[in-house]
């Protein structure tokens, strides 16, 4: 998926993103990466996800997704962040006056 103002990406592509996801998608064979039960995907690979952090792009912190496996990860990771920037609702349980 392309940075731009349409885009979730918090993080801008580099320069030569295309060459890099290409040569990422030879690397694994053009297939999924994807583990699930002990299990690799068999599914042909569209996406190039990064494993880490998403401001670094080399190789080692690349790998090969399908685009199902892609978004699953992708909502994952934004509903945790949601998630952390909420506001507890439960309040802090206070020491009932009759127990001071």
């Amino acid at each position: 998926m392309p940075y731009g103002p349409t885009s979730a990406r918090t993080v801008p592509l580099p320069k030569g993103w295309g060459v890099i996801r290409k040569r990422i998608l030879k690397r694994d064979g053009f297939v999924c990466t994807w583990i699930d039960g002990g299990m690799r995907c068999s599914v042909p690979a569209t996406d190039v996800d990064h494993i880490g952090d998403p401001a670094d792009h080399s190789e080692a912190n690349l790998r090969s997704l399908c685009q199902p496996h892609h978004r699953r990860r992708s909502s994952a990771q934004g509903g945790r962040a949601a998630q952390a920037k909420k506001i507890p609702r439960k309040r802090r349980q206070e020491a009932h006056p009759g127990l001071l």
